[in-house]
């Protein structure tokens, strides 16, 4: 089954034909666990990136941190896969764990998962995700003249002076690049020797994007039209109870890792994003999201998947990517895509 939304509830330009000027398309990505190669748009998976060109390092000293080793990161989801997948002895519920695993979980969840040390090395910096203009509409906006792939990596521990509005989540860096212009690819792709958290360490995942129509955050709207959104939610509360949509969860915003889009603020008050360089208004580029969701946005397979009492608890969703508490999102100057993004958490 291939992940799309549902149909929204309701076409809300009916009651409200003035929103038709907000209007702004989404392409939703849908990463589900797989084994992608540097030729597909993926999270997690390699990157196409050229023998001939150095792969990124983070200048920060991160000496002394902790952190988790990548390969203990991964024994500890394999550990609660395998664990997850053997048959219950009786009703309880309980995941039957042999001791020996449970011994290296307490490791480190006692820990806070950060049982590791980093010495000090040179930390390359980690593949996030890669974006071809092909397999995703929304990104068509966004490229500099002459490139069609967009990649995104960051350093795996927060406390960077990287124009982030929050002091929250990884540094990141987004290269853009011609996909023709890569004929040798890089033979192994480096990886830091720690992460911070091991929700920072991507797992493997191929996209399903699915382009979806986004109106905004109600702050972005004028006074007298979020009055009358109001006045309309309450009447319909008053008629369907719970089975009334809203606005802002349900007719609006998509939820889920996305490229382009209207950026929610439902955590904060709205902060307008300013280019630092120049002091346009900058433009949505990409949400991580940590794996919530409206209610009327989960896709059929993740509705049909939450049936399976068999199936791991799966907090952050395929990706396992937890960077802010519900989004990370970059913000790019459409005036000029050379100048510095800015990452901004909900």
């Amino acid at each position: 089954m291939r992940p799309t939304t549902p149909y929204r509830p309701l076409d809300i330009t009916i009651p409200f034909p003035e929103l038709k000027a907000y209007a702004r398309t989404a392409t939703l990505l849908h990463p589900r666990s797989g084994a992608p190669t540097a030729g597909d748009s993926s999270v997690g998976g390699p990157l196409l990136w050229p023998a001939d060109e150095a792969w990124p390092v983070c200048g920060t000293d991160h000496g002394g941190a902790s952190g988790v080793r990548p390969e203990r990161a991964r024994r500890y989801e394999r550990i609660v896969a395998a664990a997850w997948a053997r048959p219950r002895a009786d009703d309880t519920g309980q995941v039957p764990y042999t001791e020996a695993e449970r011994a290296e979980l307490d490791e480190m969840t006692l820990s806070g998962y950060q049982p590791d040390r980093h010495d000090g090395s040179p930390l390359p910096l980690l593949a996030l995700a890669q974006f071809y203009v092909r397999d995703v509409p929304d990104l068509a906006a966004f490229p500099p003249p002459g490139t069609d792939l967009l990649q995104v990596l960051w350093c795996p521990f927060r406390g960077h002076d990287d124009a982030s509005l929050h002091d929250y989540g990884p540094s990141t860096r987004l290269r853009w690049r011609r996909a023709a212009d890569v004929t040798e690819l890089l033979s192994e792709q480096p990886e830091p020797a720690i992460v911070e958290r091991k929700e920072y360490l991507p797992n493997p995942c191929v996209l399903f994007p699915e382009r979806v129509v986004e109106y905004p955050f109600a702050d972005y709207l004028p006074g007298e039209l979020v009055e009358r959104i109001d006045a309309w939610e309450d009447a319909f509360q008053e008629r369907a109870g719970d089975a009334a949509p809203w606005y802002q969860y349900d007719l609006s915003l998509a939820p889920g890792w996305k490229i382009g889009g209207w950026d929610s603020w439902h955590r904060t008050d709205l902060m307008r994003v300013y280019c630092g360089a120049c002091g346009t208004e900058m433009r949505l580029l990409l949400t991580i999201d940590s794996g919530g969701g409206g209610r009327s946005w989960v896709p059929y397979d993740e509705a049909r998947d939450a049936r399976d009492p068999t199936r791991p608890v799966d907090l952050y969703g395929p990706t396992g990517i937890k960077a802010a508490r519900d989004e990370y999102r970059a913000f790019v100057c459409p005036a000029d895509p050379s100048h510095p993004h800015r990452m901004s958490t909900q």
